[in-house]
């Protein structure tokens, strides 16, 4: 694990882009809750689930802990942020994308995924017989097989993996990147070339679910548990300029939460992510698409953990979390820069998150984890190059006071 790259992806602000893990504290029973809806995605459910927290409060860190854990779990995972380029009133668009950043635990792309397959259907067939011939046979008829279940869903996309794999087998290698192409959604495809690989139209609003559905059912029928898609920012629905756009975008999201309680999307979990303010706006919000809200909405207001509802609130850090955190970045900065931070470091941990802990009373005494977080490397940072004058426990706590991060607009 390199260490140091997660501790200056944390001073920047940002998601480690691995190994959060390591450095994963007091989201124990979300973690778990995750695992439990693993478990069901793997038995064939469809399944969605919300998560809310103010910026700072660890949203996009939590994506991130479920991509990690999906992968350990043999799951493909894709990761859409809602964008202007991206608005979840276009499910099109939003398809594309989630074509467009499959991962596996092996690879990116959805033509990784096509490629290793086809390679395993290969091999299978070397080891049944060295007549080419015959081993191509195998190997079409193996496909249909693992393509069985997807056709239910879209014979085109079916046709597209097909006929990929005929002209990349026959040197046509224009119509095989086309075919491809096609699978992630683009557009502006001669017609001349789709009619080689045996498909018409493009991604549409009208079929891009049941493509999503083929996307999962194919993956699911060569080998892997099921499909993750995370959807970060969505409070930027927000922002979309109309009441009319706003309430297609909500209408998609209340489409999928439905069909997925009702038997469809199978072995796929949707995980939304968004602000506070996406959950409370009434105006411009999801309170603003009552057919949506009221189905999400708590249905029992109460001050005890519920975390199968529909909604995942995070909060910000307490004491204990913020103590177990501060020794693992101490730790991890000890190991990159060869230094006994923990020496002068962990003495003064409980008086550090005091003084944090305090200063956030106006957000219910809960520290947001970006904010400590930047600030605690920052300062192991100076302490680290500055040891003659920063040595002693009062000198590294008036580090600590005068110590200002500014906020950064992303999530952590």
């Amino acid at each position: 694990m390199n260490y140091e790259d997660i501790i200056q992806a944390l001073k920047e602000g940002n998601v480690p882009s691995n190994g959060t893990s390591e450095i994963c504290v007091g989201r124990d029973l979300e973690v778990k809750e995750i695992k439990r809806l693993f478990d069901k995605i793997m038995e064939g459910k469809g399944l969605t689930k919300f998560i809310e927290g103010d910026y700072g409060a660890g949203k996009s860190f939590m994506l991130k802990i479920i991509e990690e854990m999906a992968f350990e779990d043999n799951f493909v995972v894709s990761k859409v942020t809602i964008t202007r380029d991206v608005p979840f009133n276009k499910f099109e668009e939003v398809y594309k994308d989630i074509v467009g950043s499959l991962r596996c635990k092996t690879g990116t792309s959805l033509q990784h995924v096509i490629e290793r397959w086809l390679t395993n259907l290969k091999m299978f067939a070397m080891d049944e017989t060295t007549d080419q011939i015959e081993q191509n046979r195998i190997i079409i008829e193996n496909m249909r097989t693992d393509l069985k279940e997807a056709r239910k869903y879209s014979n085109t996309f079916v046709t597209a993996i097909e006929q990929y794999y005929r002209a990349a087998n026959t040197g046509e290698d224009e119509v095989a990147n086309y075919a491809q192409a096609w699978l992630r959604g683009e557009s502006n495809i001669p017609f001349s070339i789709k009619r080689q690989f045996g498909v018409k139209g493009d991604v549409t609003k009208e079929n891009a679910f049941f493509f999503l559905e083929a996307l999962a059912a194919f993956l699911s029928s060569i080998g892997y548990n099921g499909l993750v898609i995370l959807i970060d920012e969505l409070e930027l629905i927000r922002t979309l300029h109309n009441q009319k756009m706003r309430d297609t975008a909500y209408h998609y999201i209340r489409f999928i939460y439905d069909e997925c309680n009702q038997g469809r999307f199978e072995k796929t979990l949707f995980v939304f992510a968004g602000t506070s303010e996406l959950y409370d706006d009434p105006k411009k919000g999801i309170p603003s698409y009552k057919a949506l809200d009221d189905r999400i909405k708590d249905a029992l207001i109460s001050s005890y953990d519920d975390l199968r509802k529909p909604i995942m609130r995070l909060d910000g850090f307490k004491k204990d979390d913020l103590n177990e955190l501060s020794k693992k970045m101490v730790e991890m900065h000890s190991s990159v820069y060869k230094w006994k931070a923990e020496t002068l470091i962990n003495p003064v941990i409980d008086h550090i998150v005091d003084m944090h802990e305090n200063n956030a009373l106006l957000t219910g005494g809960k520290v947001t984890p970006r904010v400590y977080v930047r600030t605690f490397i920052s300062v192991l940072d100076t302490v680290q190059q500055n040891p003659e004058e920063l040595g002693t426990k009062d000198k590294i706590l008036e580090l600590f006071e005068k110590e200002e991060v500014l906020e950064i607009d992303d999530d952590f």
